[in-house]
């Protein structure tokens, strides 16, 4: 009796795990939107980037194998607003987001400031007086638009990407566009333009940079991805990556180091 007692204990001690495990083997929808240096694609048409690097060595870790799909950053909200088990990357963390969705990072860190045409003779020394000016561009409902409203701007000027706030700042459209130390080098190759062809005058805010999963994400896999990542930086193999892409990534500010987690 006790040893067939001790098989029944043995056989739900094994369904526990079978659950478990398959709990942490839910298939994910990954997102991101190319956005160089963090994810893009390269001369071979495969998907790269800092970022990317990063979050497929995630799934190595935890035995992920669904693919990363490259989608407009609108789509990609709509994706991880209306979905469980669905991540968006790189998003910036914000007193907005904070509660819409679960984090996994912190990745990096980045500098958003205002840019203007490298012959303007504009100047701005503070908040109040960026308040001031005319219209300032921003990519409508991301981390400049959330953020400069909650500051309390009512001149933006919102665009449906990056690269309409840049032509219209060399068009002379509007004085100053925001962008990240990050990306305004790419965004202006993309826009036709040089990197050279703007210039910052005036640092807003910095902010981290996450992988983020939606909010009716499976907590465990959301655990079991921010143990792996912390991992990685303890092991050496996210300051490899990093370094990989120091070049590109020197605008910004040094990454992140390991730390305990904000949730």
């Amino acid at each position: 009796m006790l040893k067939l007692f001790q098989f029944h204990l043995r056989l739900i001690a094994l369904g526990t795990l079978l659950l478990s495990s398959s709990g942490m083997a839910q298939t994910l929808a990954l997102y991101c939107e190319e956005d160089r240096p963090l994810q893009f694609y390269g001369a071979d048409g495969k998907l790269t980037g800092f970022t990317t690097e990063i979050v497929q060595e995630i799934q190595k870790r935890v035995g992920n194998k669904d693919k990363i799909q490259v989608v407009p950053w609108a789509r990609g909200l709509d994706k991880i607003n209306n979905n469980p088990n669905t991540l968006l990357f790189s998003m910036a963390r914000t007193p907005e987001r904070e509660e819409a969705y679960q984090w996994i990072g912190p990745i990096m860190a980045n500098i958003y400031g205002l840019y203007a045409k490298a012959d303007s003779t504009l100047r701005i020394n503070n908040i109040e007086e960026a308040k001031q000016l005319n219209l300032i561009g921003v990519y409508r409902n991301d981390i400049r638009d959330q953020t400069l409203t909650r500051l309390g701007f009512t001149n933006l000027d919102r665009a449906s990407s990056n690269i309409s706030s840049f032509k219209k700042l060399m068009m002379g459209r509007i004085p100053v566009y925001t962008d990240s130390k990050l990306g305004v080098e790419s965004l202006a190759l993309t826009s036709g333009y040089q990197a050279n062809d703007v210039k910052l005058i005036f640092e807003l805010f910095k902010s981290e940079l996450y992988i983020a999963a939606s909010k009716n994400t499976d907590k465990r896999i959301v655990d079991q991805w921010n143990q792996a990542l912390e991992q990685m930086k303890h092991d050496k193999t996210f300051a490899k990556i990093e370094q990989k892409y120091r070049q590109q990534l020197s605008p910004a500010l040094p990454s992140v180091p390991a730390s305990p987690h904000r949730r």
